[in-house]
């Protein structure tokens, strides 16, 4: 009995020294504040979860909101630029039409803004802002730095309405820009205007440019009218030819309205 105690005094001295002297001590402090530490983590996120979740919806709203107020900044610049764009577009064309009005010394020249709108697209006829109060009449050519577009059809007091080369209710006097071959267009809608009645002894390819003839007292002379993109080789003796106009219709802003010079 008593070499047993002897035994038992001798490991528990021993594993007294083991714990202080050796590794053991470190690892077992390591993981008990390590279990503390978690148990109170626990424990915070228990005691504060519906805090956090409640914080978390307020931190959405609120980057919801900066993030609104941040798009509805950025298209009003967008729009801001692009009409700051438009508007230098705008004048740079209204300087190169009026930079033209020496071609037109025979006529008073006035710039109207033009309106697209369903009758522009369904029957080729468009719109601008001028009319009789400013001096515009029936049948007055209207034109821009890309050429012809057409003549005055509708004239109200504060407004027109232009009969475009390509409507089918419009017809003009061309003549060949290479070869001053004369020949008559006429519109057949979709921006596409005819050429009949070419003589089979007219040099004419595709590509060729057809321009006004000066002789109608309507149109300057040399205006670009249209431009040829096929041609057909009639039975008849004459020629055709299918030509789309020199202006982009699409494109239009400003016109100039070629008032005769009393």
């Amino acid at each position: 009995m008593v070499r047993i105690k002897l035994w038992l005094i001798i490991l528990s001295i021993g594993l007294i020294i083991l714990d202080k002297y050796s590794f053991i001590s470190s690892i077992r402090d390591y993981a008990s504040i390590y279990l503390q530490k978690q148990s109170w983590l626990l424990i915070y996120r228990i005691e504060n979860y519906p805090k956090l979740v409640l914080l978390q919806k307020i931190e959405q709203k609120k980057l919801e909101k900066e993030n609104n107020q941040l798009k509805q900044q950025i298209e009003k610049y967008a729009i801001m630029l692009k009409q700051q764009n438009n508007q230098q577009e705008d004048e740079k064309e209204l300087q190169e039409l009026k930079s033209q009005s020496n071609l037109y010394n025979n006529f008073d020249i006035e710039i109207a803004r033009a309106v697209i709108n369903v009758n522009y697209i369904v029957n080729g006829k468009l719109l601008i802002d001028k009319g009789s109060i400013d001096g515009i009449s029936l049948g007055n050519a209207v034109v821009n730095n890309s050429g012809v577009i057409g003549q005055i059809g509708v004239l109200n007091t504060h407004n027109s309405q232009i009969i475009m080369i390509s409507n089918p209710d419009s017809k003009i006097y061309l003549q060949n820009q290479t070869t001053k071959s004369k020949m008559l267009a006429q519109g057949i809608g979709n921006n596409k205007l005819l050429v009949k009645y070419i003589s089979k002894n007219d040099t004419i390819k595709e590509g060729d440019l057809l321009v006004t003839t000066g002789l109608d007292n309507i149109y300057p002379a040399d205006l670009p009218v249209a431009r040829i993109i096929k041609i057909f080789y009639e039975n008849n003796g004459f020629n055709s030819a299918l030509c789309e106009p020199a202006v982009d219709f699409n494109k239009l802003q400003f016109v100039l309205v070629l008032k005769h010079d009393n």
